[in-house]
């Protein structure tokens, strides 16, 4: 059992049970957020169903089952080079199978991502992994991000998506088409540091999670007022930006 969602990464031997999951939802560790098990089945079978804001979420490799398959990591975020996705084990959040469907919806990612902020802290994991962008966060970094968009922030694109950069200095996202349907690629400005050129794409991708996908020609405006121009290629799959000068 593995859909598309997170995972929560514990040192070998880490894992919570299902116990240990029951008793941070009924404690003053959540902070307030909303949660409770609402199916339980044996603890053999390594899972509980968890309902949070009316949506059901299904909790999977808690111990002393085995744990859930390990996700691939591309990208880190607030982790140190040192350690190693082969060291840990996950447990894997992913929302139930009657909205599984609809993971991409705004609603399913938010109540998600702020139930594994509310928990990653108590329960120690030494990591976040969001699948869609293959990224690996720390539990602080996760946390704060995700409360800091939760009440109004910007969308935590460094996070929840990814940014590369690519052979002829642009850059593109990775992750942004699970909410939008399409990728970014933006090319810098001539002598442009590849730290300002990050940042603009990171305002993209948080203009784009706010009004959707770019389906014909459009002008966008920069932070520093400049014009920006966004054309979505043939397959409407990426959408390239470029500065008008």
């Amino acid at each position: 059992m593995h859909r598309a969602g997170l995972s929560l990464l514990f040192a070998a031997g880490k894992r919570p049970s299902a116990n240990d999951i029951d008793r941070l939802l009924s404690s003053s560790d959540m902070d307030g957020a909303a949660a409770h098990i609402s199916h339980r089945p044996d603890a053999g079978e390594g899972w509980v169903e968890l309902l949070a804001t009316g949506l059901t979420f299904d909790l999977i490799g808690l111990s002393p089952a085995d744990p859930a398959p390990m996700p691939s990591v591309d990208h880190r975020f607030g982790v140190s080079q040192d350690l190693q996705v082969s060291e840990l084990e996950a447990i894997t959040l992913v929302p139930g199978p009657h909205i599984s469907s609809q993971i991409a919806m705004m609603p399913v990612v938010r109540a998600m991502a702020g139930l594994a902020a509310s928990i990653a802290l108590p329960l120690a994991v030494e990591g976040v992994c969001w699948h869609a962008a293959q990224s690996w966060m720390g539990p602080q970094y996760f946390s704060r991000a995700i409360l800091n968009w939760l009440s109004g922030g910007a969308f935590p694109a460094l996070g929840l998506t990814a940014i590369e950069e690519l052979d002829d200095a642009s850059v593109a996202s990775v992750g942004l088409a699970h909410f939008t349907g399409q990728e970014i690629q933006l090319e810098p400005r001539d002598g442009e540091a590849p730290a300002d050129t990050v940042k603009l794409a990171v305002r993209l991708i948080d203009y784009m999670v706010r009004n959707g996908r770019i389906d014909a020609p459009r002008e966008l405006e920069g932070p520093d007022g400049e014009r920006l121009l966004a054309e979505p290629t043939q397959s409407r799959q990426q959408v390239w930006v470029w500065r008008d000068t």
